[in-house]
């Protein structure tokens, strides 16, 4: 079948982006998610051992795959975190994305990951090996909204992968397929990683039984086409958003839309850093300060802000 585009993506291969796209008359809707040099740059603040790094870049593929949905000003946290009292490689990875596609991440961990590092090359350890009996918190925290909406997604089986898909067969979210990958890069600290998600839509009005049918079959062919997508593909930076899709869907009626870059950039500054200080008496600041001055370092970007208490 034809492919139609609406508006085509970057002509460069491998770029930081969601790509939202149709199928079957807009039955079906769906995200590409491509991370690279920003991933890289978001990195470069930290000294991760590299298992912290391939989580941290899944996760960010997930956040901003999941985010894309949220269309008004604010900020989409996804948080997972081991439990308190059980033991854990990684202990709490938190991912934001805002409206204009500005990411910032952090992880805390265990300093054992250090001695088995070269372990987990050949045999990687599994999500309960990583993060123990842990959950995935979802957070939209929307401008026109009083209260955030949370979600809260206890881990399930051995990858992020397989805690998505129970999250989406528990919930109430129409039905959902997701592929997520991610591999080291040529440079340290340097991870590539992606994502695809497909969500059959309800139709807008009372569909006959034949429709019914008809849409059925198009989720679970769409399904079996989504499943033969390799992570070799999924990260070939030689192989364009575009090209990618069209390699996917070309028999499927694809409308591919406009894409959102994706960046590495802070929220923090020294502005906010003085709000945040307001909230605390003068003796709470007189207590923070070392020799008259307070300083404080941003977990996400490890930038120092020094003031006076």
């Amino acid at each position: 079948m034809v492919v139609m585009v609406v508006l085509e993506s970057s002509q460069e291969n491998f770029i930081d982006e969601i790509v939202p796209f149709y199928l079957d008359h807009a039955h079906i809707k769906g995200r590409l998610v491509r991370l690279g040099k920003q991933t890289e740059s978001l990195l470069a603040n930290h000294s991760y051992p590299a298992l912290v790094n391939q989580y941290i870049a899944e996760v960010i593929s997930l956040a901003a795959v999941l985010s894309v949905d949220v269309k008004y000003e604010g900020v989409f946290t996804l948080q997972i975190s081991s439990q308190p009292d059980q033991a854990s490689l990684i202990r709490l990875i938190t991912v934001d994305i805002n409206t204009q596609g500005h990411i910032r991440a952090y992880a805390q961990w265990d300093q054992k990951i250090l001695h088995h590092e070269q372990d987990f090359i050949l045999n990687p350890p599994c999500l309960q090996e990583v993060f123990g009996r842990g959950f995935m918190v979802f957070t939209a925290d929307l401008a026109h909204q009083i209260e955030r909406y949370q979600a809260i997604v206890e881990l399930q089986g051995k990858s992020l992968t397989d805690s998505m898909h129970h999250f989406f067969r528990q919930s109430d979210q129409i039905p959902t397929a997701l592929v997520l990958h991610s591999r080291s890069g040529s440079k340290e600290r340097e991870f590539v990683a992606g994502a695809v998600i497909l969500q059959r839509l309800p139709f807008s009005g009372d569909p006959t039984p034949e429709q019914q049918d008809q849409d059925s079959d198009d989720w679970f062919t769409n399904l079996s086409l989504l499943g033969t997508l390799t992570r070799k593909e999924l990260l070939n930076p030689d192989l364009s958003s575009f090209d990618l899709l069209y390699r996917l869907f070309h028999e499927r009626n694809i409308h591919i839309l406009k894409a959102k870059p994706l960046k590495s950039q802070c929220s923090c500054s020294l502005n906010r850093i003085q709000k945040m200080l307001e909230n605390f008496s003068d003796d709470d600041r007189v207590g923070m300060a070392v020799d008259g001055q307070i300083e404080i370092i941003c977990e996400f970007c490890n930038k120092k802000y020094t003031l006076k208490a």
